[in-house]
């Protein structure tokens, strides 16, 4: 196996995930979600696509809920594309919390700046 396969692979499906969530997908409940990461397996088999969003906690519950609906949706449009692999991974969606990580110790830096 190519060893850094599971790498372009994740960067495709990534491209295509988002072209896909912001043409193909008609569900209001998914809104404007921004695609950062997809984590392919090293046997191809599974991907975890991490996403944000902005939104209260209840829209990000519905967009998750969504998101896990539309997998077979969103697998079946990437089956369509023709890409250049034997078995598709399947998916996983993951709220992306780093962003949100990531605000909270700029917030503490900051009080403590202010301090």
């Amino acid at each position: 196996m190519i060893p850094n396969r599971p790498q372009r692979l994740g960067e495709l499906l990534k491209e295509e995930i988002i072209t896909i969530l912001s043409k193909r997908m008609h569900d209001p409940r998914i809104g404007f979600i921004t695609v950062n990461e997809v984590a392919v397996s090293p046997d191809l088999k599974s991907a975890i696509v991490y996403y944000t969003m902005f939104g209260s906690d209840r829209q990000k519950e519905q967009a998750a809920l969504a998101l896990e609906k539309s997998s077979g949706f969103i697998r079946k449009e990437l089956m369509l594309l023709h890409l250049n692999v034997r078995h598709l991974p399947t998916l996983t969606f993951r709220y992306d919390t780093s962003l949100d990580y990531g605000e909270r110790i700029d917030n503490v830096l900051r009080k403590l700046k202010q301090s």
